[in-house]
């Protein structure tokens, strides 16, 4: 045994042959572990609740580990035979040269993390571009290897290594200073501290239920006639276009009908909006008190001040570090695994959500149907002499789909019974102001940021993809001061850039049906700015000629928006 491994050593000969395994290790492991979830990071840093400093301690962790592991396999196959060592060294390479084109080359069509379940066989071209790239690297590496002589092939694989984690480790530098990582993330975001004070005087609340389309929500609509009676008071905009295919512009664009076209960063625009959108300040003035109540919106500190009456400060804690880990690491291999692989790395992005805390132990507020539900039952309404604006923006029947229509969570809901469950959440509430003696002094809003396509039908152009098609037709109820009469239907042509006006109209006694300029039988054309999910760098402006759930009458004007 002690020849053997003398034979093996030959005087550090094994040092020699195992260079190239060691760079190899050390590159791949690199990109996979430290590079692929930091430049992630980095491009996205917004979206995440998490700041640097969480994501260090894990990604040094799992480099060091998977690197520890590549080197004694490596030496393991470098004992049992050359042959089996060389074997390792081609399928490793090629593995690395692969995963980085999958990478860096191939994610302009990913599914999205949003929580939508993946249709992957709507992925096919994907799958098959993907899978033809892994059998071509894989065949040229084989030919390199069987064509070149093997201390070619150590120093070719050496080379290569030392260029590509030079290049990596230049480029993530530059992001991380550039995306200014280091700072300590502190947030502000919205509480529970006064959702049910209501006034004496006029409120005026904005139930937003995400993600309901209108022509699915009136299928559920006709198999509960009980609806039509809870709902009494309220007219119904059959016909109302949303004015994007999601929350983060659509949001802004209800509550002052400003249109964002990418001339400026969106944040900015986002901040502006909510701290001084005309309709704010109108209400400001007319001595109300604004709160907002949504869990995904988080601020830096200081940034809304005096916007809105219910932020607090936040602080989080890892709930859970074995499945952050595992969330981080299939995170990566959604982009860098193969097509082949990647539905064994999707994951609901929610489960990466962060348990959080505020100094004075102010209860945050839950978007969950379920939630504000208990929240509706438990909690009693107060009052109080000013008056009130609330914006609740609640799950609705967003993915993924937990409920049933009594907002119990069951393992086979669907986006049907999710429709159903925003109703009866929806009726709990109209229920809870009318017995506190403060429905008719409020007007009342009830409407979807944006539709939904329940059907998947892909339609494939540069512009659309299956997660857009169908987004433009949210529902639309509203109900004006004390105002009494049977549930009525609208087919006015609305758009939600028309709401701000009616919102004037509303607060100066218009009735829902009359708060409108458009009428049931005027045409017109309505606006709509398309993009791709995570791709609102890039907006196509489509106009709607016909009726506001016809996909054949929304029609492509020519004009983009492209962010600069």
């Amino acid at each position: 045994m002690k020849s053997w491994f003398k034979n093996k050593w030959n005087k550090g000969k094994m040092l020699a042959e195992l260079k190239p395994a060691l760079f190899l290790s050390l590159t791949f492991c690199f990109m996979i572990f430290i590079y692929a979830p930091l430049e992630f990071y980095i491009n996205n840093s917004n979206e995440f609740w998490y700041d640097a400093y969480l994501l260090f301690p894990f990604i040094l962790k799992d480099f060091l580990l998977f690197f520890v592991i590549s080197l004694i396999s490596f030496t393991v196959a470098y004992f049992i035979a050359k042959i089996v060592y060389e074997i390792a060294l081609y399928g490793y390479f090629a593995c690395m040269i692969a995963c980085y084109i999958q990478g860096n080359f191939m994610i302009k069509n990913l599914p999205p993390l949003d929580g939508t379940e993946i249709n992957w066989t709507l992925y096919r071209t994907e799958t098959m571009k993907s899978t033809i790239m892994w059998i071509v690297v894989a065949v040229i590496c084989l030919i390199g290897f069987f064509l070149l002589k093997y201390d070619k092939i150590k120093k070719l694989v050496s080379y290569i290594s030392i260029f590509m984690i030079l290049m990596l480790g230049s480029t993530i530098t530059v992001l991380a200073v550039n995306g200014d990582i280091f700072t300590k993330k502190q947030y502000e975001k919205f509480n529970k501290l006064d959702q049910f004070e209501m006034s004496t005087d006029t409120n005026f609340i904005i139930v937003l239920l995400d993600a309901v389309d209108e022509e699915c929500f009136w299928q559920v609509w006709e198999q509960h006639p009980e609806y039509k009676e809870e709902m009494r008071d309220f007219t119904f905009y059959n016909n109302t276009m949303s004015g994007y295919a999601y929350t983060d512009h659509s949001l802004p664009l209800i509550i002052s009908g400003e249109w964002y076209e990418n001339k400026e960063p969106f944040l900015d625009y986002q901040i502006r909006i909510f701290k001084n959108s005309p309709f704010f300040e109108y209400l400001k003035k007319q001595d109300y008190t604004l709160s907002y109540y949504e869990d995904e919106y988080k601020f830096e500190v200081g940034v809304m001040d005096g916007a809105f009456n219910n932020l607090a400060y936040t602080q989080s804690s890892l709930w859970d570090a074995p499945l952050f880990n595992k969330r981080i690491i299939k995170m990566v291999g959604m982009k860098y695994a193969p097509y082949l692989l990647k539905p064994k790395c999707w994951f609901n992005v929610d489960m990466l959500n962060n348990q959080e805390m505020t100094p004075k132990d102010e209860e945050l507020f839950s978007w969950k149907n379920k939630a504000f539900y208990d929240d509706l039952k438990e909690d009693e309404i107060s009052y109080v002499d000013g008056k009130r604006f609330k914006l609740i923006h609640l799950m609705g029947a967003h993915v993924p789909f937990y409920y049933d229509k009594d907002v119990n969570v069951i393992d086979n809901a669907n986006y049907y019974t999710c429709i159903e469950s925003s109703m009866t959440v929806t009726m709990a509430y109209l229920d809870k102001l009318r017995e506190a003696g403060v429905y008719d002094n409020s007007v009342i809003i009830v409407l979807s940021d944006h539709g939904y396509n329940i059907e998947g039908d892909a339609i494939d152009t540069p512009q659309r993809n299956e997660n857009e098609i169908g987004r433009q037709h949210p529902i639309l109820f509203i109900k004006g001061l004390n105002e009494n009469h049977d549930f009525q239907v609208s087919g006015a042509p609305i758009s939600f850039e028309d709401l701000v006006g009616a919102y004037y109209k509303l607060l100066d006694g218009a009735a829902s049906d009359d708060c409108f300029e458009y009428k049931e039988g005027d045409q017109r054309e309505r606006r709509y700015l398309l993009y791709k999910y995570l791709g609102e760098d890039h907006m196509v402006e489509y106009m709607q000629t016909g009726y506001a759930g016809d996909e054949s009458t929304l029609i492509p004007t020519g004009r983009v928006f492209d962010a600069k």
